[in-house]
C-alpha cells in the first residue's frame, strides 16, 4: 500500500509539473502575441502619422507650386494683354475690375446692404479711389513698359510703403529694412541708367516707365490706409462686403480717371475726351467679335498702333484666369503655410518672369532677351529683398522680447507676446512653435485678440507676392440662446430632452410626420424603457 501511494504521488507530481510547463508555454506564447500586436499597432500609428504629415505637406507643396506658376502667369499675361490691346487701356481696366463685382456679390449676399452705413461707405470709397487710380496708371504705363522692366519697377512699392508708413503711421522698422529698401532703389535706378533701349526694347518708353512707377504710389497709399481704416469700427465686418464695395468704387473711379487718357504728353496714345465713350463699344467689338477698329493712320512712328483683335482674346482671358488663380492660391498658401514661404515664392518669381519674357514660345515676337544690365539689376534687387526680409525678422524678434519681459525657461526661448498690431502685412511675421507650450504660463496670451489681419483680392498686377491686408476687429463671441444652453447641457449630461420622455413625447411631432403611438399618450400605461442609452466610454 505504501509503494502504491508513493507511485501515485510521484505520478501526480509529474502531471502537475507537465501541466505547469504547458501553462508557462501558453503564457509565453500569449505574451509574444501581445508584444506583436503592440508593435503592429505602433507601426500602424507611425504610418498614419507619416501619411497625415505627407498629406499636409503635400497640399502645401501643391499650393506653393501653383502660386509660383500663377504669379508668373499673372505677370506675363498682364504684359501680353496690354500689348494685344494697347488702344483700349481704359476698357481693360474696367473689365479687370468689373469681373470681381458679381463674384463678391454672391459671397456677401444680403450683407452688402446691411453693412453699407455712411461711415463705412466713405472708407470703402477711399480704398476704391486708391486702387482705381493704381489700376488706371498701371495699365496705361504697362502698354509701353517692357516685361522685365515691369518686374524691376514694381519693386519700388516697398520703399514707398516704408516712407508712407513712417510719415503717416509712425511705424517702426529695423535699420536693415531701410538698407534693403535703399538697395532696391539702387537696383531700379541701375536698370534705368544701364538700359540701352535698343532692339526689341524700343517699345520700352521712358514716359510710360514713369507712369508705371507712379502707379505704385496709390498702391502704397491703399496698403497704408487699409491698416488703420477700421480701427474705430466696433462691429463685425464681412471681408466679402468690403471687397464688393471697394470693387464698385474702383469701377466708378475708372470713369472719373478718364481725363488721364486725354493728356497731350501721351502722344499717339492720347484719346480725345469726345471719343472716350466709343472705347467701350470698340473694345467690345475687338475683344468679343474679333473685329479690328483701328485700321487707318496707324503703325507708323508718331501714330497709334494698329489693332490685332484676331487673337487678342487669348492673352486677355488668360490674364483674368491667372489673376483669379493667383489670388486664390495666395490665400491658400497664407492659410496652410507661412509668410516666409510667400517671400520665397516672390523671390523665385522675379528670375522666372524674366526668363518667361525672353522666351519666344511664351511671348512670341515680343520676346525680349535680357541684357547684362537686367541681370545686374535683378541680382541687386533680390539682394535688397533678402536684406529687407531679414531685417523684418529681426524686428519681429525684438518686439517679442520687448513684450515678453525677462522670463526665461531652460532650453526654451523667452515667452512670446501676442502678434504685434503695428504691421499686420509686414513680412517675417510667424507663429512660434513653443508658444503653445508656454501659453498656460502667461495669462495675457490666453485672451482673444481684438484685431485680425485679413488678406484681400487684387484685381490688377500685384507688385509683391503678399496681398493687401486690412486690419479689422475680430468677431467677438455672442451669448448663447436659452435653447442652445439647454441643448448643450443635455449633450454634456448624455441625456435626452424631457420632451423625449414617454409621457411627453406626444407633445413634439415625430420626424416622419406620423402621430405617435397611443400607448405613449396614456399615462396609465407603464413607461417603456427610454430610447436613449448611456454609452460605455
Amino acid at each position: 500500500t505504501t509503494t502504491t501511494t508513493t507511485t501515485a504521488t510521484t505520478t501526480t507530481r509529474r502531471t502537475t509539473t507537465s501541466t505547469s510547463s504547458s501553462f508557462a508555454a501558453m503564457g509565453g506564447s500569449n505574451s509574444e502575441t501581445n508584444v506583436g500586436k503592440k508593435n503592429h499597432q505602433e507601426c500602424d500609428e507611425n504610418v498614419q502619422t507619416w501619411a497625415a504629415w505627407l498629406n499636409r505637406k503635400g497640399k502645401l507643396m501643391f499650393f506653393t507650386v501653383c502660386l509660383l506658376l500663377s504669379s508668373v502667369g499673372n505677370q506675363v499675361n498682364f504684359k501680353r494683354m496690354t500689348s494685344a490691346m494697347p488702344n483700349y487701356g481704359w476698357y481693360l481696366t474696367q473689365l479687370s475690375t468689373f469681373i470681381y463685382v458679381p463674384f463678391f456679390l454672391v459671397l456677401a449676399g444680403t450683407g452688402v446692404i446691411e453693412g453699407a452705413s455712411r461711415s463705412m461707405l466713405k472708407k470703402f470709397a477711399i480704398m476704391g479711389l486708391f486702387d482705381g487710380l493704381s489700376g488706371t496708371l498701371m495699365v496705361l504705363g504697362g502698354s509701353h513698359t517692357g516685361g522685365t522692366m515691369q518686374v524691376l519697377l514694381s519693386q519700388c512699392v516697398i520703399p514707398m510703403t516704408i516712407a508712407l508708413s513712417v510719415v503717416c503711421l509712425s511705424k517702426e522698422y529695423h535699420w536693415l529694412q531701410y538698407l534693403g529698401a535703399g538697395v532696391i532703389v539702387a537696383g531700379i535706378l541701375a536698370a534705368q541708367m544701364l538700359s540701352t533701349g535698343g532692339g526689341a526694347d524700343s517699345n520700352n518708353l521712358m514716359l510710360f516707365n514713369i507712369i508705371f512707377v507712379v502707379s505704385m504710389i496709390p498702391t502704397a497709399l491703399s496698403s497704408v490706409f487699409k491698416e488703420i481704416a477700421f480701427k474705430d469700427h466696433d462691429g463685425d465686418l464681412d471681408v466679402n462686403v468690403l471687397q464688393f464695395w471697394v470693387a464698385i468704387f474702383q469701377f466708378l473711379t475708372n470713369f472719373i480717371a478718364t481725363p488721364i487718357y486725354t493728356l497731350k504728353i501721351l502722344g499717339p496714345q492720347q484719346v480725345p475726351l469726345s471719343e472716350m465713350s466709343n472705347l467701350l463699344y470698340e473694345g467690345t467689338r475687338c475683344l468679343f467679335f474679333l473685329e479690328d477698329q483701328v485700321k487707318d493712320h496707324c503703325g507708323l512712328p508718331g501714330e497709334r498702333e494698329c489693332d490685332h483683335c484676331t487673337d487678342a482674346w487669348v492673352p486677355v482671358f488668360s490674364y483674368l484666369f491667372f489673376n483669379m488663380m493667383f489670388n486664390v492660391f495666395t490665400m491658400l498658401v497664407i492659410k496652410h503655410g507661412s509668410a516666409a514661404l510667400s517671400f520665397l515664392v516672390a523671390t523665385l518669381r522675379m528670375p522666372l518672369s524674366s526668363l518667361a519674357f525672353s522666351s519666344t514660345w511664351i511671348m512670341g515676337a515680343e520676346a525680349v532677351q535680357p541684357g547684362l544690365s537686367d541681370y545686374v539689376s535683378l541680382v541687386v534687387i533680390i539682394t535688397g529683398l533678402v536684406v529687407y526680409r531679414y531685417g523684418a525678422r529681426l524686428l519681429k524678434e525684438q518686439l517679442r522680447k520687448r513684450h515678453a519681459g525677462p522670463t526665461y525657461i531652460g532650453g526654451v526661448s523667452p515667452l512670446t507676446s501676442p502678434t504685434s498690431q503695428a504691421s499686420p502685412a509686414s513680412p517675417g511675421l510667424y507663429k512660434s512653435r513653443s508658444s503653445n507650450l508656454l501659453e498656460p504660463l502667461q495669462a495675457k496670451d490666453r485672451r482673444p485678440k481684438k484685431w485680425q489681419s485679413t488678406p484681400l483680392f487684387s484685381a490688377f498686377l500685384r507688385p509683391t507676392i503678399e496681398p493687401d491686408y486690412v486690419l479689422i476687429r475680430r468677431p467677438m463671441p455672442k451669448p448663447r440662446t436659452a435653447e442652445r444652453v439647454r441643448n448643450d447641457l443635455y449633450a454634456r449630461l448624455a441625456v435626452a430632452s424631457p420632451l423625449a420622455s414617454p409621457q411627453l413625447r406626444h407633445m413634439t411631432p415625430s420626424a416622419s410626420g406620423a402621430s405617435p403611438s397611443p400607448r405613449f399618450e396614456d399615462p396609465e400605461t407603464p413607461s417603456p424603457v427610454p430610447h436613449f442609452v448611456m454609452e460605455e466610454r
